[in-house]
């Protein structure tokens, strides 16, 4: 199963950030090619990434293209900063909070 702090490290970028969409889907693993859940912000044509300690900027045509993303049966969820805060605040947590990814 992966491991990573996608939720957690694109959320904590997204505090504050207006313009941003922090995305909720689900990706296609490349070790395995099996559906994970994942976390990525997006700005007009641009993805950034800062999981894992990245910091990936590229096209989301190109991001999407390298995920598989959208992943067949699962739906983006996509969260400017002032809707992140209130989920997380509900929450309790970084995410995902609107969907159930496979793992």
């Amino acid at each position: 199963m992966p491991k990573g702090d996608c939720y957690m490290a694109n959320g904590r970028w997204m505090i504050g950030k207006d313009g941003y969409q922090l995305v909720h889907g689900v990706a296609i693993m490349h070790s395995d090619q099996k559906p994970f859940g994942h976390c990525w912000i997006e700005k007009g044509s641009m993805v950034y990434d800062y999981s894992n300690d990245q910091k990936i900027k590229v096209a989301k045509k190109e991001y999407y293209k390298l995920g598989g993303i959208p992943v067949k049966g699962y739906k983006l969820y996509k969260y400017n900063s002032t809707q992140m805060g209130i989920k997380m605040i509900k929450s309790k947590h970084w995410g995902p909070w609107d969907s159930k990814p496979p793992r």
